[in-house]
């Protein structure tokens, strides 16, 4: 049961998170009335939430380094998407507390799943967070936006708290429901609770499900697509990865059949990533687009943790599942804000009807480009950073003799081929197409405001997250260096061109073909 120092700790943890979700509903609530007042609040929610992995690591003790990763990312994500939803809702809607509401506290709800202690925390807000995902997802009301939710909530929600309540069960049978219930996560992993191969699959669908991995993938194209574009960033960038905070959660407490969970992991991992890579390439909605391409990087860390598993627990490959995930979750929920901005100046999401956007948006144009060097892995981005320890670590694991790393390998290599066609692809909308003359067109400044905020995370931790996660070391110190002199080179590239005279094109913002 809990001690004296387990309720102390918990009684510190949520002080702290009341003042967060105070600081931050005071700051969405007041979005319409005290503009300036409301950022700076939701500014100072969000650099909480990130101070929190400090403060629990040196004070608290209460959480363990499964949850860092995941606040990390929130933390930083949620700091340049709140910016932003605030500028996408007054441009669309007229007011910012419409869509600004709902998605704070969709935030919140994550900040509360990923800073879990107890097991009852962890299927309550689980369960919470997958409830307000299914209001944003549906909030445009039309019949496409019901199905997609509906798609959601029975494949990707249903399954997870089918897994969710098993796991209850599970826990329940050994030491009973009231201990169960309020049992720390250390406490539960000293039980040595360990289920044979059927539980093993029942306690992995759910999160199998979560992820999109095939055979339950075709949910989340729709929802991700037909959600608001801020919403869609979340749902990317931070809520997707709840797959994986979940099946770590379960191998922390639970010893499952290994092989059984590395054939489904790197199986249907590797297969999502190949299905979905090559539909990210014909695509023409660009957040259909993206959808697909979140879909590959959530096969390709399943797939890792699957090779985690099967190599005893290489804490290497680990620390490669979060840099990847951080790296994607960073770069995705920045191209989808990016989409979203395309969709208000251009009033469409087809690549076949933009073109030469960078003459009129200059920071969508930074946006984009960063974006998609992220994810193809490109030096001066956080995503050169994540791909390259990943395949470090997986050509490592193969050299081991761990043959499951083999197939993980493959896909992200492929994954990342197709990337190269699918970001240039992207990047058409802005660098090419057809011209025409559009007019004059203002963007509103918070969406460059929260642009910019995204694509300097992106260089800032694409340097220091090595040392974060993995040390000083050879590695670390290579890919550092090369990142940086990528920086240096990309900085002075643009500030080479950007005092260079060229033909100016045309934009071409849709509409009937010249």
């Amino acid at each position: 049961m809990l001690g004296d120092a387990n309720v102390s700790e918990l009684l510190y943890k949520y002080l702290y998170l009341a003042v967060i979700i105070v600081v931050i509903l005071s700051g969405s609530v007041t979005v319409d009335y005290y503009q300036r007042i409301s950022r700076v609040l939701r500014i100072i929610g969000y650099s909480l939430m990130v101070l929190f992995i400090p403060l629990d690591a040196l004070f608290m003790g209460i959480l363990n380094a499964l949850s860092y990763p995941f606040l990390l990312l929130l933390g930083i994500v949620g700091l340049f998407v709140t910016l932003y939803c605030e500028g996408y809702s007054r441009v669309l809607l007229g007011l910012a507390r419409t869509l600004q509401l709902p998605l704070d506290i969709f935030m919140i709800s994550l900040l509360l799943l990923y800073s879990s202690s107890t097991l009852i925390e962890f299927v309550m807000f689980w369960i919470i967070t997958e409830l307000i995902g299914f209001m944003i997802i549906l909030s445009e009301g039309t019949r496409r936006a019901w199905n997609a939710a509906i798609q959601y909530l029975i494949v990707g929600a249903l399954t997870a708290d089918f897994s969710l309540f098993t796991l209850l069960a599970v826990i329940s049978y050994n030491v009973g429901l009231d201990k169960a219930l309020v049992y720390t996560f250390p406490e539960l992993a000293s039980l040595n609770i360990g289920v044979g191969a059927v539980l093993t699959i029942l306690l992995s669908l759910g999160f199998i499900a979560k992820a999109a991995l095939v055979p339950l993938h075709f949910w989340l194209p729709d929802a991700y697509t037909l959600a608001p574009s801020p919403a869609s960033a979340i749902l990317s960038g931070v809520m997707e990865k709840m797959s994986i905070y979940g099946i770590l959660r379960i191998l922390g407490i639970i010893h499952l059949d290994e092989l059984v969970l590395v054939y489904i992991l790197v199986g249907l991992g590797a297969t999502t990533t190949i299905y979905a890579a090559a539909q990210a390439l014909i695509q023409r909605d660009i957040k259909r687009l993206l959808s697909y391409s979140t879909m590959a990087y959530s096969g390709v860390l399943m797939s890792m943790i699957g090779v985690y598993v099967y190599a005893g627990f290489m804490q290497e490959i680990l620390q490669a599942v979060y840099m990847l995930m951080i790296a994607h979750g960073l770069s995705k929920s920045l191209l989808f804000v990016n989409a979203g901005s395309i969709e208000l100046l251009a009033n469409t999401r087809d690549i076949y009807d933009l073109g030469y956007l960078s003459r009129i948006d200059e920071v969508g144009s930074q946006t984009i480009t960063i974006g998609v060097m992220s994810l193809l892995g490109v030096p001066s981005t956080i995503g050169f950073v994540g791909k390259t320890i990943a395949i470090i670590v997986l050509v490592k694991a193969s050299l081991m003799g761990k043959i499951f790393a083999i197939p993980a390998l493959i896909a992200l290599l492929f994954l990342s081929a197709s990337g190269i066609i699918y970001g240039l692809k992207y990047l058409s909308a802005y660098y090419g197409g057809y011209r025409t003359s559009p007019g004059k067109i203002l963007k509103y400044y918070l969406l460059n405001v929260s642009e910019k905020t995204g694509v300097l995370f992106n260089i800032i931790l694409g340097i220091i997250i090595p040392l974060l996660f993995i040390g000083v070391s050879t590695v670390t110190i290579v890919v550092t260096l090369i990142n940086v002199i990528g920086v240096l080179g990309i900085s002075l590239t643009y500030m080479i061109l950007k005092h260079s005279t060229t033909r100016i094109e045309e934009p071409w913002l849709g509409g009937a073909r010249p």
